[in-house]
């Protein structure tokens, strides 16, 4: 008799069987209520009540067969040579969405950027984009950006802002007042060279370096006290065979998560290499990381600190070394035989560990880099030879504060920072800039920063200007522009270039830059002819001498502890960026908005996460709101009941809370920057000892995945890894009355595919759950945005989401993501009970939605096992002109009153072997790619045609691990899916 199937919930009311839960979900498009309103029952519905549902879908089937309105087109006067109407160019470029600088290919048609994919030539990021580089093409016709200069927010030409500045910058110089350029850690080596060429005409001026988050800070810091170099390691996760992380979410924000994700999934590939590096997680609320984990063990913040004190003991130990100035006080929360654990898995792979941590605690980088020094992991699995070096001689945003209350500043240019909104001493910020007679910005918009400043030189986004990176030693990347500036904007380069007396156009500073820099180094005969391939590829590979790093100072610990930890107090309050929203930088995006977050399935808004207990210990529910109080700073937020939180924690996104964002970001959620601590100057996102108040208020979140229940079905599978090695079907054997296919009986007659059969395969295992696919299919296939409103409804629009399951202890479950798409049936359900043929089969095995003849019936979604077709309930106009730009041509912009779905990017299939059939010859396995799987960071999704018994997704459909969704009920799913491997140890199967 097989083993009882594991039980796997999505949220804590499916968990616990909750009746209003049960009664909930069986509405599939509810409308939010007021707060005191009950639902009306199902069957309570009056005869008054049927004939308006049925007047509603004689409308929407009356809507539906209205003809679309009429746009009309201007053909070209005179083509530009390069320009085939109907032909996509592309361009290698470099993200600037983050520190990562992942590389990118940009498409445009008709000379206007509609997507953005990963370049798979960066040796780096290797292909993969995340979430925000995937919707940076939609901020680039964003409405609500700066189309002009101006001064005291009255429009000025270049010409006399540039003379305002340089007389400004001059009388600041001639009187000895300083000049400070706030401006990010990472703008690249160009950009660099720009601001040193500036600090150098002017002999008063400082850089001021401004982080919202303050990871790059800490870790830079922490070497400087061990290494004595300023700088952030390149750490190789493919490398590692133990990854031990604490706190830090390296699949999803920290430090370079697209790197580390197709690092973390190779180094887990169990199927392809018989072995599978193991991770052990230890944090206090779920991350993206966290769930992905093997271990994981859940801690307060302030304990974090504690815990890798005590495995750095436990490492020295072993080592026969001994370490000054090392805390006494033990870890309280993690139990004695995990806490050797741990130190046993570490220390019995030496050089192939890895440990790092999140957050912005020097002193606990400090013990990371001690860590990883008894371990003999430098230059193996971190490399601080390969990382990259910071600006050691900046100032802080605490000196830069001290300087303005003293009067003794100039000027203040801010490039690329917004400190009056991510700074909790914004306020005061703000106040100050009053006394100082020059002030400026080049943010792409007057944010929370600009609209306390004189001057507004905006700068154009990423797309539209040129740059570089350097993100690891010898591997350099072009920025190039996929379309002329949209409005009167000019780069921060070659603004600060003019200021310095030395005005010369970006792209001519950055092509003489790598002339006299990057060239030599590569060599070669022509820098024309190596110029135009730079730009082709958008990255060139330099050559690196071997360079001994700066040896470990044990002495540094000592100067790492300085006084002893806070204590914690009742709760401790976490602030973290999201995968989507990140710092807030790019909120005023609607994508990114829109998509759920991994773990919480929420948008449109930032609640505060509590863990299962708490919340019933106070009688809190999702959309309760609460006050937190950190000091004297309060700020109300809703709270949702999160599984894997630590009971002493309350967890907020920042981001969100904007007020100068746009239309689309202001007044989505609170700010809850202002919560953050300064501590010895710094600003800490970990802040013990605030409280939290119930106001017996309440906010309707609003969550995806919280409306289908799974009904008992095994719609993941799972299986540790030794059981794996054992038996290649492990976790996947057929399980009574659960699957297995194999039916005898069928109503079905069949499909015949003489030619391609298209499907796809999803590695469960690699899935990380992310959500750039998400944004991906978003971008490529037209799919509005719906707003926050429309997904309380449960409306949202998304070809594919990322469903999450949990399985185990609400205190600490285990993870699975498992994406969901249109599963593209053999025998599908949709097309049977369509009644004017809407959906149909496609000789190469695609289930096609027609929408010239849908009517809107929505039968077919009630039909739909698996839940995935999305009702066109609005037409979803695009309030700018500009904003209509980034619509794909290749695919149709749906009407109101139709079904839409995942059609397998059934344009780029026909494209491809449009090309195919004019080069003469046959396609190739894998040109084919979906637009979730081009983007996906890990590789976990594949496409193909599985009548070719040597393809990738053939292969992969008749691995042991395969598997399809509800395979009882005989639909001939077209998507396989892979079972999710963890390396736990146990032992045993999952």
């Amino acid at each position: 008799m097989s083993d009882p199937l594991p039980k796997y919930w999505q949220s804590l009311a499916e968990r616990a069987s909750d009746p209003g839960f049960l009664t909930q979900a069986q509405d599939e498009f509810a409308e939010p209520l007021p707060v005191g309103v009950a639902a009306t029952p199902p069957d309570a519905n009056s005869r008054r009540d049927f004939f308006k549902l049925m007047g509603l879908s004689a409308a929407a089937a009356m809507v539906a067969c209205q003809r679309a309105p009429v746009q009309k087109i201007i053909p070209y006067v005179a083509r530009p040579d390069e320009v085939t109407p109907g032909l996509a160019l592309w361009y290698a470029s470099t993200c600037n969405g983050c520190s990562a600088r992942c590389g990118l290919l940009l498409k445009t048609r008709d000379g206007r950027p509609i997507k953005v994919e990963g370049n798979d030539e960066h040796p780096v990021s290797r292909g993969g984009v995340c979430a925000v580089g995937q919707a940076s093409v939609l901020s680039l016709y964003d409405a609500s950006r700066a189309r002009f200069p101006t001064r005291d927010a009255k429009r000025v030409a270049w010409a006399e802002l540039d003379a305002d500045v340089t007389q400004a910058l001059r009388e600041a110089s001639d009187a000895g007042q300083g000049i400070r350029v706030v401006l990010p850690w990472h703008l690249g080596p160009t950009a660099e060279a720009a601001v040193k060429r500036f600090l150098a005409a002017y002999p008063t001026a400082r850089t001021v370096r401004d982080e919202p988050l303050g990871e790059l800070a800490a870790i830079a810091e922490a070497h400087r006290v061990t290494h004595g170099v300023h700088a952030v390691p390149d750490y190789r996760f493919d490398k590692a065979t133990v990854i031990a992380s604490f706190g830090a979410d390296f699949l999803g924000t920290w430090v370079s998560p697209v790197a580390f994700t197709r690092q973390y999934t190779e180094a887990r590939d169990a199927a392809g290499q018989r072995k599978m590096a193991r991770h052990y997680q230890v944090e206090p609320m779920m991350t993206l990381t966290g769930a992905a984990a093997d271990r994981r063990f859940v801690v307060a913040p302030s304990e974090l600190r504690l815990v890798l004190a005590d495995l750095v003991r436990r490492l020295a130990v072993k080592a026969g070394r001994e370490l000054p100035g090392l805390p006494s006080a033990p870890p309280l929360t993690l139990e004695e035989s995990a806490k050797e654990e741990l130190a046993e898995a570490l220390w019995a792979q030496r050089q192939g560990a890895l440990v790092v941590a999140g957050g912005d605690d020097v002193a606990t980088q400090v013990l990371v880099n001690a860590a990883n020094a008894l371990l003999g992991s430098e230059g193996r699995t971190v490399s601080l030879a390969d990382g990259t070096a910071l600006d050691a001689d900046a100032l802080s945003l605490e000196a830069l504060l001290t300087e303005l209350r003293a009067a003794t500043v100039g000027a203040v240019l801010f490039l690329g920072a917004n400190p009056v909104y991510t700074d909790p001493r914004g306020e005061e910020l703000a106040a100050l800039l009053k006394q100082v007679p020059l002030t400026l910005s080049t943010s792409d918009r007057r944010d929370e920063t600009v609209v306390h400043v004189g001057l507004h030189a905006p700068e154009p986004t990423a797309l539209e200007s040129w740059g570089d990176a350097e993100v690891r030693r010898g591997v350099v990347s072009l920025r190039q522009p996929a379309v002329a500036p949209l409005h009167e904007t000019r780069s921060a380069v070659e603004s600060l270039l003019q200021w310095a007396g030395a005005p010369q156009p970006h792209y001519d500073f950055l092509r003489a830059r790598w002339e006299a820099e990057v060239f030599p180094q590569a060599g070669g005969v022509s820098f024309s002819a190596f110029w135009d391939d730079a730009l082709r590829r958008g990255v060139v590979l330099l050559p690196v001498p071997l360079a001994e790093a700066p040896a470990f100072r044990e002495e540094g610990l000592a100067k790492a502890w300085k006084g002893a930890a806070r204590p914690p107090g009742e709760w401790e309050l976490v602030l973290y960026p999201t995968v989507a929203v990140r710092d807030g930088a790019p909120a005023n995006n609607g994508w990114l908005q829109e998509v759920a977050d991994p773990i919480t399935k929420a948008t449109w808004g930032n609640p505060a996460c509590i863990a299962p207990a708490r919340a019933k210990a106070l009688g809190l529910k999702d959309g309760d709101v609460v006050k937190v109080r950190a000091g004297d700073r309060t700020v109300s937020v809703p709270v949702l009941v999160q599984a894997g939180t630590h009971p002493a924690v309350i967890a907020v996104p920042v981001g969100y809370g904007r007020t100068h964002a746009g239309r689309v970001a202001n007044g989505i959620g609170v700010n809850a920057y202002p919560l953050t601590a300064v501590r010895e100057g710094r600003a800490r996102h970990a802040v013990p000892g605030v409280t939290v108040e119930a106001t017996g208020a309440r906010q309707p979140l609003a969550l995806t995945q919280t409306h289908h229940r799974l009904e008992g079905r095994p719609h993941v599978r799972e299986a540790e890894l030794a059981a794996f090695l054992a038996n290649p079907r492990a976790g996947n054997e057929v399980q009574a009355g659960h699957g297995g296919g194999g039916h005898s009986l069928s109503m079905w007659s069949g499909h015949e595919y003489n030619g391609h059969r298209w499907a796809l395969a999803v590695d469960l295992s690699a899935c990380t759950g992310c959500s750039a696919c998400v944004v991906s299919c978003q971008a490529e296939n037209n799919i509005p945005s719906v707003g926050r409103d429309e997904v309380l409804r449960r409306r949202e629009m998304h070809w594919m989401r990322i469903d999450r399951y949990y399985q185990g202890d609400e205190a600490n479950p285990q993870v699975v993501h498992q994406p969901m798409m249109c599963q593209h049936c053999e025998n599908a359900p949709c097309e049977t009970v369509c009644p004017v043929l809407a959906t149909v089969h496609s000789s190469e095995g695609l289930n096609q939605q027609v929408y010239n003849r849908c009517v809107g019936t929505r039968y077919c979604a009630n039909n739909c096992p698996t839940k995935v077709r999305r009702f066109n309930w609005f037409d979803y106009p695009h309030d700018e002109p500009l904003e209509r730009m980034v619509l794909n041509p290749d695919v149709v912009v749906r009407s109101r009153g139709v079904m839409e779905k995942c059609s397998l990017c059934v344009q780029r299939i026909q494209e491809t072997k449009a090309a195919a059939n004019r080069e003469g010859r046959p396609l190739r396995d894998g040109e084919i790619q979906t637009a979730c799987q081009q983007s996906c960071p890990a590789k976990a999704i594949h496409f193909g045609d599985v009548n070719d018994p040597d393809s990738q997704v053939a292969r992969l459909a008749k691995d042991g691990r395969a598997f399809r969704l509800l395979e009882e009920l005989n639909i001939g799913s077209s998507i396989t899916y892979l079972t999710k491997i963890r390396n736990t140890g146990s032992g045993s199967g999952a």
